[in-house]
């Protein structure tokens, strides 16, 4: 009998102590989709260098402040950048503005949705003796003045050197990769640029 009756005391025991459990009801809203919820955060978060914009829309990129104004199917887009209106054409086609690399990496126009661009925006690194030469500037280097003449669709830029405040010098065409000597100075044509300005990458030495 004592047995019995310290086995029923300890059953008592033991069911006083264990831990409570609290029911919750299950509602639809308290599912949670893990696949979802990943699916969503790919969808809205933007990693640098690409940026997603729709018409209309202003982000701060590298303290610039871009404004995306139009896109067109071609494709091409109308943005501001800083004040400074201008255009992007083609897909992988880089444009330098200021002190930004930018090109439409990818335009997004689907069915019954909104449609926005995917630009690819990168600050602008210049390596020694490295200079962006815009059509009709000129820029002094020791007692020489270098002026672009033109960047063409071939890849050639047109380059003048002349005496420092003169016009007497020469002009020559240089081929993109390229380098050429000029009244004592090597300029090579690193990259140009004609689709919506006429500029060049280059270096003098």
């Amino acid at each position: 009998m004592k047995k019995i009756f310290a086995i029923f005391l300890l059953i008592i025991l033991a069911g006083c102590t264990a831990p409570q459990v609290n029911l919750e009801e299950v509602t639809d809203e308290s599912l949670v989709d893990e696949d979802s919820d990943t699916k969503n955060k790919e969808e809205t978060s933007e990693t640098a260098p690409f940026y997603n914009l729709t018409e209309g829309q202003t982000i701060e990129v590298l303290g610039h402040e871009i404004s995306l104004t139009k896109i067109y199917p071609n494709p091409e887009v109308d943005i501001i950048i800083d004040n400074q209106e201008t255009k992007l054409k083609e897909t992988k086609n880089e444009e330098i503005i200021d002190d930004l690399k930018i090109m439409i990496y990818l335009i997004h126009d689907v069915y019954l949705q909104e449609k926005y661009v995917t630009l690819k925006i990168e600050k602008l690194e210049l390596g020694e003796n490295e200079y962006i030469l815009q059509k009709g500037e000129r820029i002094t280097i020791g007692n020489q003045d270098v002026v672009l003449e033109s960047s063409q669709t071939d890849g050639y830029i047109q380059v003048s050197v002349f005496n420092k405040g003169t016009i007497i010098g020469e002009t020559e065409e240089i081929k993109r990769g390229a380098s050429l000597e000029i009244e004592g100075l090597t300029i090579t044509n690193l990259k140009n640029y004609y689709k919506v300005e006429q500029y060049a990458w280059v270096t003098i030495e």
